[in-house]
């Protein structure tokens, strides 16, 4: 008999096997049955199906193997697996239909117990012990972010490597040098070296020792800061503390108030007082003194070192402000695909190659609102599924410890009354194939929400943005080896004025997920019924570096 080719009589021999009535099923039948599976792989796999749809056995080969020899410990007693059958010149007993099943099941278990050994050189329970080397990764949550450093020198095992680094609770040392960190409910805390702190958590954080300026957030819970003996509590407070190595604090009200908690190991306070603003007091071991305020004695904000264009130009990997190096006529003919920096190909109509994207080039207009060299004019129209794929010198790295920005502008055309398909965006995407596709996607929902998707979240926040009106996108995405990954997402309007530094409030945020990704695509995308515009596209490596106005390709 052919291995492929299953006999005639196979079908009528399943079908009486398992439904009907009991005796009527011989051993002769059951031999002839037996036989076909053995040498047909084909009914096998036949028979497996019509298993695991009436009782769920996994398509796994060695999952099959493992219920079917359930069923036989189980369910067969031990003499019919064992013995032969009985004579065929006496009547055979009636069988039931457990009995037959199980049977089928046995021959079933030999049948692949022998394939198993042949193709594997073992059998399921004595698979090779594969042994555990890797410690299982635990996903702490984030805490806090480092959003400003100048002239920093970090002690300790875990120092911050970046301004726009995302914290895990942890200890730190600052040696020398300012630091600014935003804890996740809005407090700041400024520190200058040397300041021992540990970050506990988004409402916590104890100091050793150290100056320490601390910046309430109405709308945060009670932050507490904990020193070797009292608790600081702010009360809508902007307060600076100095916490000497004994222990002492001079703590300086700026604004508001702060409540001051003894520790448990602290026998001086049998209860909280209450520090108001304007007032400074030495908080020692076993008393309490007026000293007098203080503001100079504090950096209540971080020193900045102001940057000059080269600077800035280093820190961009990406910049293309869609101006054609020629004007053509008319003028939406002219080649948009080719400006920019830090690109490896033009703008493409496809993936992995393919036409010049389709679009319509604008040479002397521009979305950005402010004034702009010569070759920064230019914008590009996408219509109607218009596609622009475009490939990075540089990639975005998901799979190191890195921090990310990129900025644009985007304008949405009013496309008649139909809100289907009207979505236009710009996203980061790879040219390896890959069965499940991330992606990180900056846009406009049909519904005109700002759109952000990243790993399998996707965020809309209303209120819905307008058509016809420039919005300025800029993100933030954290890049992190064995940490979390997150993406924040910032639209503003044009009355809006541009921070220098990053804001305190993002229009949408990831949820922290997991994605080792290398991005090395850009693809600008309109919807099929949409008309979009885009200009001035950038990604650095620091905030600065995108929202500067100027043009990276003129600096020296």
């Amino acid at each position: 008999m052919s291995a492929q080719e299953i006999p005639p009589e196979f079908d009528d021999l399943l079908n009486r096997l398992l439904d009907s009535p009991e005796g009527d099923f011989s051993s002769t039948d059951f031999d002839r049955f037996q036989s076909i599976l053995e040498n047909s792989p084909e009914a096998m796999r036949q028979y497996f199906e019509y298993i695991d749809i009436n009782t769920g056995i996994k398509s796994d080969w060695n999952e099959r193997l493992k219920s079917l020899e359930q069923i036989v410990t189980q369910q067969t007693p031990d003499s019919l697996a064992t013995q032969p059958a009985p004579p065929t010149s006496t009547p055979a007993p009636r069988r039931s239909h457990f009995i037959n099943y199980t049977l089928v099941a046995a021959a079933s278990l030999i049948v692949f117990l022998f394939l198993e050994r042949m193709i594997s050189g073992h059998f399921f329970w004595n698979q090779p012990q594969v042994v555990q080397t890797e410690t299982p990764v635990v996903d702490l949550p984030y805490i806090a972010t480092l959003t400003r450093a100048t002239d920093c020198v970090w002690g300790g095992d875990t120092p911050p490597k970046f301004s726009g680094q995302r914290l895990l609770s942890q200890d730190l040392f600052l040696e020398e040098g300012y630091a600014e960190f935003r804890f996740d409910t809005g407090v700041r805390i400024v520190i200058e070296g040397p300041t021992k702190i540990k970050m506990d958590s988004a409402c916590c954080a104890t100091v050793s020792s150290g100056k320490v300026v601390l910046h309430g957030y109405e709308a945060a819970p009670e932050f507490a800061l904990v020193t070797p003996q009292l608790t600081f509590l702010d009360i809508g407070t902007e307060y600076g503390a100095k916490i000497h190595a004994d222990g002492e604090v001079d703590l300086h009200v700026f604004e508001g108030a702060v409540r001051v908690d003894p520790n448990q190991d602290n026998e001086l306070f049998t209860e909280s007082i209450i520090i108001k603003e304007g007032q400074a007091r030495q908080l020692k071991e076993n008393q309490i003194e007026d000293i007098e305020l203080k503001p100079e004695d504090f950096k209540r904000e971080v020193p900045t070192n102001p940057k000059n264009l080269q600077a800035i130009r280093e820190e961009t990997r990406v910049y293309d402000s869609f101006h054609p190096a020629v004007i053509s006529d008319p003028e939406s003919f002219s080649d948009w695909r080719n400006a920019g920096i830090g690109w490896k190909t033009p703008w493409r109509n496809r993936l992995n190659g393919g036409d010049p994207a389709r679009g319509d080039s604008q040479p002397l207009k521009s979305l950005a609102g402010a004034k702009l060299a010569d070759d920064q004019l230019g914008l590009v129209e996408l219509r109607k599924g218009n596609t622009a794929w475009r490939s990075l010198e540089k990639p975005v790295r998901m799979n190191k410890d890195a921090i990310y920005y990129l900025s644009f502008y985007i304008q949405k055309q009013n496309s008649g009354n139909s809100t289907d398909k009207q979505y236009g965006n710009l996203s980061l995407q790879t040219s390896a194939p890959a069965k499940h596709q991330t992606r990180i996607l900056l846009g406009m929902s049909s519904q005109n929400f700002s759109t952000l998707q990243a790993g399998m979240q996707v965020i809309e926040n209303a209120p819905p943005l307008q058509s016809n009106k420039t919005y300025f996108f800029v993100a933030k995405i954290v890049a992190s080896e064995n940490a979390l990954d997150q993406v924040f997402m910032r639209a503003f309007a044009p009355e809006e004025t541009i921070p220098s530094y990053e804001p305190p409030v993002w229009t949408c945020a990831t949820d922290p997920f997991r994605d080792s990704s290398v991005y090395d695509q850009v693809r600008l995308h309109a919807a099929r019924n949409a008309e979009f515009l885009f200009d001035e596209l950038r990604i650095g490596t620091t905030w600065d570096s995108v929202i500067n106005t100027q043009s990276p390709v003129l600096a020296p």
